[in-house]
């Protein structure tokens, strides 16, 4: 993909960024739960962070896949597929690190006030917006173009 390119003048994978955001709302709503109604939301909160944990897990795969099938044509870097290095507009790789990060604030607090219960689950949840931020690189990331291979 091209730098500056877009679809119908909106910025490219609006819909992930959109899905990091409210999975770090989802993931504050649910440890808060937790945290206030500790025996009975057990297995709400187990569900919730799993969920979380699956999505981001397939997106991260669709990710990885989609950027081996970008390598043909594309010089494809792990650290720009996965950390968006190089890779993303500066907005968009802060949009992400800070979702990231806001998880993983939210996720390792509730689990420290709460170490032994169900609760400790939500460390699993900060996958998805680093999943979704995977896909977005192999789908809309700037990768050089790879140069003629004579072999």
């Amino acid at each position: 993909m091209k730098r500056g390119a877009s679809q119908s003048g909106r910025s490219p994978g609006q819909s992930l960024l959109r899905l990091a955001w409210q999975s770090t709302l989802v993931l504050a709503v649910v440890a808060a739960f937790g945290l206030m109604a500790p025996e009975s939301s057990g297995p709400f909160v187990v569900t919730a962070s799993l969920t979380m944990f699956v999505l981001g897990l397939f997106l991260f795969a669709f990710g990885l896949m989609y950027g081996l099938r970008r390598s043909r044509v594309a010089t494809v870097t792990v650290a720009g597929l996965f950390l968006l290095q190089n890779s993303a507009p500066r907005s968009i790789q802060r949009q992400f690190a800070w979702s990231t990060i806001a998880q993983l604030v939210v996720a390792f607090t509730a689990a420290a006030l709460r170490p032994y219960t169900d609760i400790a689950f939500v460390i699993l949840a900060p996958m998805l917006p680093v999943g979704s931020a995977a896909l977005w690189s192999a789908q809309h990331g700037f990768f050089p173009e790879r140069g003629c291979d004579h072999a």
